[in-house]
């Protein structure tokens, strides 16, 4: 891995804000707003700026060295840097603290220049978009006019969610990790119980406790929250491989009185307890009770979709392109609140791209499991040149053929993009892709393809009816458990559907099976039988009688065969036992474009 972005010198800015000072949307004044922020990477240039919105108790110190420190201390530090997913060698990266945190920008414990105190309970209330909106001060301040992109995990998300509805017209992409439009009700949960234990502790006093004893106010209460958090922040699986039901190594040694203090507080010796007590005594060195109320109330209200009337108004808005991410096993961002934002962007016709990781490790996954990350978002950012190669023409010339000039493809199965590559060349189609192979998946980003991360037997429900003009089912086929659902489900989603699969009734296989007694191995089929994708054994026949049975019309089938005999049995129509590929184009019984 490179060195990094080396120091980065944090800065503070007073915003120029209206005579009077910024109303807020709850009505609330803010006479002065200071920000805080670092900037690292490339010089700053017109399209090379991209903001990064941190998660819940973040800050923005995202990558880098701090004034003082001998290494890099960035909470997004495997991301951002030279080479990295996010490229400073290309890119002018800045992050801020948000609005009502306890980091630098304002929030309840700067000083209220009315009364000279800290604002503690008078700090007004804020929403999403108010902290958005200090954000993109700050950017027209410091010179940028537009981002290159807009990137956010978690709280972080839903900012970029906010931000990519609400003003549109000011990036060109936009990455929504590990987030939702709106929390859920599970969610919404555990903030309320987390907001309620730092209110009933006596040492809030309300939200004025700066200048009161230790200045620290609600100790018990900030650090139960921030337990309560900490659990949802990492999958259940996790949890229980890195602790079980495990005990302290102190246990056998405690003496007497400590255990006794222990049963008389209901205390425990399992690991997890002590685990959950050390970051709950960490984070109350670096973060504020007050600020923690107002930025999880804020979070909590914002709904993207309930200025428009929905999630789909909301969405028609946006003119970036997206990527949005789920991880597994996130207890708070559940999987299926990223799709519906994905959905309701297609819906829309928006270029989204969805890909769903499985970590396993929970919703930190994007801060602590970024492998697989780091490839997706770097290709995401960047515009890869592509170079289709003749043998790539060669080897998709037929399925190109059964494609019209500009039509509106969906490849179910795309691997790494190349036949979309030979689309987009040859026949100007700005194809979408299907696939579940992260490395292939990547690849296909990174060439510029908007796709999902969808099991086609699993069905594609992400993707609304009739969407696309064709749906390709490349060499899927004959690995998928359920090959009529696949097909339906293709002609659900788009007119026609060109499905391609190996004929294992070619000539080739035949003799090999009758003279050798054994399954081939062949460039068509370079697989042995014992780790094969290719679970189920599709001739021509076989498929002309599913269509058959399943009410679906074949309008052309083309045949191929890499050898001379081959080619001679395809010329004399022997199309079953000559071609050792078939491309057949197929549509809805009666309902053929011609």
């Amino acid at each position: 891995m490179s060195q990094g972005v080396g120091v980065v010198e944090p800065k503070t800015i007073s915003l120029k804000l209206p005579e009077g000072g910024y109303r807020l949307e709850s009505g609330g004044l803010l006479k002065r707003i200071d920000v805080r922020y670092e900037e690292c990477g490339a010089p700053m240039q017109d399209d090379n700026v991209i903001f990064i919105c941190h998660a819940l108790t973040g800050d923005a110190h995202v990558a880098g060295i701090r004034p003082g420190e001998e290494k890099p201390s960035g909470w997004w530090e495997e991301m951002v840097g030279p080479g990295r997913g996010i490229d400073t060698n290309k890119f002018h990266v800045v992050c801020a603290n948000v609005l009502g945190g306890c980091s630098g920008t304002t929030g309840p414990m700067s000083i209220n220049p009315d009364t000279g105190h800290p604002y503690g309970s008078t700090f007004p209330q804020y929403t999403m978009s108010d902290a958005v909106d200090v954000y993109r001060m700050l950017l027209r301040q410091i010179g940028v006019k537009h981002l290159a992109a807009l990137i956010g995990g978690s709280y972080g998300g839903i900012q970029v969610m906010d931000w990519v509805t609400r003003c549109p017209d000011e990036m060109d992409r936009a990455a929504i990790i590990a987030a939702s439009a709106s929390l859920n009700t599970q969610a919404l949960a555990f903030d309320v119980v987390g907001r309620d234990g730092i209110t009933k502790d006596p040492e809030w006093n309300g939200g004025d406790y700066y200048e009161v004893g230790d200045g620290l106010g609600p100790k018990h209460g900030l650090g139960m929250a921030r337990q309560l958090a900490h659990i949802t922040y990492l999958s259940r699986e996790l949890l229980e491989d890195k602790f079980h039901r495990r005990l302290q190594q102190n246990f056998v040694d405690a003496p007497a009185d400590e255990r006794e203090r222990r049963d008389r507080e209901f205390k425990t010796y399992f690991q997890i307890e002590s685990y959950l007590d050390y970051h709950a005594r960490k984070f109350l060195k670096r973060f504020d009770a007050n600020s923690y109320l107002h930025i999880t109330r804020a979070m909590d209200l914002f709904d993207a979709g309930e200025r428009y009337g929905g999630l789909d108004a909301a969405c028609a808005r946006v003119k970036a392109k997206c990527l949005v991410v789920s991880y597994e096993r996130d207890i708070l961002f559940a999987e299926w609140q990223s799709r519906d934002i994905a959905s309701a962007l297609l819906r829309n016709n928006k270029r989204v791209t969805y890909c769903h990781l499985e970590a396993g490790t929970g919703h930190d996954s994007f801060l602590t499991d970024i492998e697989d990350l780091s490839p997706l978002l770097g290709g995401f950012l960047n515009d890869r040149e592509t170079k289709v190669m003749k043998w790539q023409k060669r080897l998709y010339r037929n399925v190109v053929g059964m494609v019209k000039r500009n039509a509106r493809v969906i490849d179910i199965g795309c691997g790494d993009g190349s036949l979309l590559n030979v689309l987009r060349e040859t026949k100007n189609v700005q194809g979408d892709g299907v696939d579940i192979d992260i490395d292939r998946f990547s690849e296909a980003v990174a060439d510029g393809h908007d796709c999902f991360w969808e099991d086609a037997d699993e069905g594609l429900s992400i993707i609304p009816d009739r969407h696309y003009d064709v749906a390709i089912c490349s060499d899927t086929l004959q690995e998928v458990k359920n090959p009529r659902g696949l097909l339906h489900e293709a002609l659900r989603i788009a007119d026609e559907a060109i499905v391609t699969f190996p004929n294992f009734a070619a000539y080739r296989i035949r003799l090999t099976l009758g003279f050798m007694g054994r399954l081939p191995v062949s460039k068509a089929l370079p697989f042995k039988w014992y780790d094969t994708p290719n679970i189920h054994c599709v001739t021509l026949k076989d498929f002309r009688e599913l269509c058959r049975a399943e009410g679906l019309d074949i309008l052309e089938v083309r045949a191929e065969s890499r050898h001379l005999f081959g080619k001679l049995l395809l010329m004399l129509g022997l199309k079953n036992l000559g071609a050792s590929r078939i491309i057949a184009r197929i549509a809805r019984h009666g309902e053929a474009n011609g």
